[in-house]
């Protein structure tokens, strides 16, 4: 029996990373008909792995150490809370909100400012001093640019993270 954990799930086609290898897998029916069916950040076992057209079955959700109904995550350790300074302009009520479930899901929380050459730099030190102040990390990014993206890889480094944002944060890629 093989484990992984499932990194990616789109239309019950599930991407397990076994051993640095991604592997195409579907689940067992019984899996389906249980209440615990697979999600992003699973760790699962996979049985009847075809090395050739990397795809397998998964036939056990393991143990989850977190779960969350919306969005469906399992294993979290951390999230990262994209805001942009402007297009769209930051909703704060809504990052709150978001903080506060994270707290409630023992999810550290790291809020991601992206968008940074848009922005005056008043208005930055204002939400790291707002956040910084009860104990939040924030980090600077412009994706774009690639700028602070260093930065936000360490973060990740150890850690199952996922990003979240308003559509038109433009989420940060750290490839």
């Amino acid at each position: 029996m093989l484990k992984g954990q499932i990194i990616s799930n789109i239309s019950n086609l599930y991407q397990v990373n076994i051993e640095n290898e991604i592997v195409e897998c579907t689940p067992r029916g019984k899996i389906k008909q249980e209440e615990l069916s697979p999600v992003v950040g699973d760790y699962v076992e996979i049985e009847k792995l075809e090395k050739e057209t990397k795809k397998g079955i998964i036939s056990k959700v393991l143990p989850r150490s977190m779960y969350s109904k919306r969005p469906k995550l399992a294993n979290l350790t951390q999230i990262i809370f994209v805001i942009s300074l402007h297009s769209p302009k930051p909703d704060f009520l809504l990052l709150d909100k978001q903080l506060a479930y994270s707290e409630y899901l023992n999810i550290k929380p790291i809020i991601c400012i992206n968008k940074i050459d848009l922005g005056k730099q008043e208005q930055i030190q204002k939400i790291h001093k707002l956040y910084e102040e009860i104990g939040y990390t924030v980090v600077d990014t412009n994706a774009k640019e690639k700028v602070g993206i260093e930065h936000l890889r360490q973060l990740l480094k150890n850690e199952i993270t996922a990003f979240s944002g308003n559509s038109g944060v433009r989420k940060v890629n750290v490839n």
